[in-house]
């Protein structure tokens, strides 16, 4: 695998992370600029598939991610156990498990992250998650 790619894909997963934890936990003046972050994180096509198996395009996301400003006070996200899965060219997926901890209660998920990188840039492709039991 070619070792930059992965690595700048990986570094992405942590940056992306810490962005949607700042959205979820500032209030609107602090938090609407890491919304506009995180979205230049996502490619123009962006696309996911929710722990509720749903379907949303980037301007879905955006859309949650507005309305989630500073909903989430407290919010601890914790991302481990990333793996490269497949790189090629360009591309690399990542997947990883991303917690979810807030008022004694824990979440966690399995996600699996098609991520371009170009330039030195990291853009999310794609997105699946599924709920931990």
């Amino acid at each position: 695998m070619h070792q930059s790619i992965v690595k700048q894909a990986l570094h992405s997963v942590h940056q992306i992370h810490q962005l949607i934890h700042d959205v979820f936990t500032h209030s609107q003046g602090d938090g609407a600029a890491q919304v506009e972050q995180v979205m230049a994180l996502l490619a123009e096509d962006f696309q996911m598939v929710t722990t509720a198996g749903a379907m949303a395009d980037r301007e879905q996301v955006k859309q949650l991610f507005r309305g989630a400003l500073g909903a989430r006070q407290g919010l601890q996200i914790e991302v481990s156990e990333l793996h490269c899965v497949w790189q090629e060219g360009q591309c690399a997926a990542i997947r990883y498990k991303e917690t979810h901890r807030l008022e004694h209660v824990q979440t966690s998920r399995l996600s699996l992250a098609l991520i371009r990188v170009q330039d030195d840039s990291a853009q999310w492709l794609y997105l699946h998650e599924t709920t931990c039991p």
